[in-house]
C-alpha cells in the first residue's frame, strides 16, 4: 500500500508544472506610459497575445493591439481612473487569459493594479485538485484491495 501510494505521489509530482501551465502571471511598470509584460506560469512569455485596454466608465476599447515576441504591451493613458486591459493567449492547452484594472493617478502613473482572485490563488485551486485526485486514487486501491480479501473469505 505504502510502494503504490509514493508512487502515485512521484506521478503527481511528475506533472505538477504541466498543471501550472494554465497560470497566465504579468507585471506592470509605467514611468512613461504604462507596460504590462505577459507570461505563462512557466515563465514563456505570451507572446504575440491578443490585447483590449478599456479606459475608466468606457464600453469600446481605447486600444486593440498585440503582445510582442516578448510578451509585452505598452499603452499610454489620457485619464485618470481605473483602465482594464485583457489578455488572449493560445497554447497547446487551450486559450488563455488575464485581465487586469490598473489605478491611475492625476499625473497619468500607475497608483496601483490588482490581479483577479484567480490569479492570485491558482496555485492553491490546484492544489486542492492534486489533493483530490490522491484521495480518490487511494479510495479506488483500498477498494479493490478490500474487494479481494472478501473473495479470499468466501
Amino acid at each position: 500500500m505504502k510502494k503504490v501510494l509514493f508512487l502515485i505521489i512521484l506521478v503527481c509530482l511528475c506533472f505538477c508544472e504541466k498543471l501550472f501551465a494554465h497560470e497566465v502571471n504579468y507585471q506592470v511598470k509605467g514611468k512613461q506610459g504604462i507596460c504590462v509584460s505577459f507570461f505563462f506560469a512557466g515563465g514563456e512569455p505570451m507572446d504575440y497575445a491578443e490585447i483590449e485596454v478599456y479606459a475608466p466608465d468606457e464600453k469600446i476599447a481605447f486600444q486593440k493591439a498585440r503582445t510582442d515576441k516578448n510578451g509585452i504591451f505598452c499603452f499610454i493613458p489620457d485619464k485618470k481612473g481605473i483602465w482594464k486591459v485583457i489578455a488572449k493567449g493560445e497554447t497547446e492547452h487551450g486559450l488563455h487569459g488575464a485581465e487586469i484594472e490598473i489605478k491611475v493617478k492625476e499625473d497619468l502613473s500607475i497608483e496601483e493594479f490588482k490581479k483577479p482572485l484567480v490569479a492570485t490563488h491558482t496555485k492553491v485551486f490546484i492544489t486542492f485538485g492534486i489533493v483530490g485526485w490522491l484521495i480518490g486514487l487511494t479510495g479506488i486501491y483500498l477498494f479493490f484491495k478490500n474487494k479481494n480479501k472478501k473473495e479470499k473469505i468466501i
